[in-house]
């Protein structure tokens, strides 16, 4: 998969949209570009919405132009590193709290993504188990003692 077609496709695709920007090949395989501008917020849109948009039509629009399959993740001005990192941070004292009390946690609704970070996280945790539930705009992680 090519970097370079991504970032191509992702610059002509926010300029088409008369936003200003800088982006940046962060990662090659698998392909991950941050995009940096003024115009960061309303990228992201409220709750990430816009920017999980956004990656669709890029992912879609990089498919139809290469013809290559694969991913390609978008973020903008670090937003989904610090989500991932928050979301991690209350996992972990979750984690404890479960550890220390003997009862299961429930995380408030997120994204695939953002579930999937915790799970990754806390895999290792001899003594946790982490259940996905709920459905659709309602799924969420459960930590619980194994």
């Amino acid at each position: 998969m090519s970097a370079t077609i991504a970032k191509a496709i992702t610059q002509k695709l926010l300029g088409l949209m008369g936003v200003e920007s800088e982006v940046i090949i962060q990662s090659e395989e698998p392909v991950y570009l941050n995009v940096e501008s003024k115009d960061s917020a309303l990228l992201i849109g409220k709750g990430g919405e816009s920017l999980r948009s956004l990656q669709f039509i890029i992912n879609n629009m990089y498919h139809r132009t290469s013809g290559e399959e694969g991913y390609v993740g978008i973020d903008i001005a670090g937003y989904k590193k610090e989500r991932v990192e928050k979301v991690q941070g209350l996992a972990q004292e979750l984690s404890q709290k479960v550890l220390d009390t003997g009862h299961e946690e429930h995380l408030k609704p997120m994204n695939s993504f953002e579930r999937r970070s915790v799970h990754t996280l806390l895999a290792n945790e001899p003594d946790i188990v982490t259940d996905s539930e709920g459905e659709g705009e309602s799924r969420h992680v459960v930590i619980r003692k194994r």
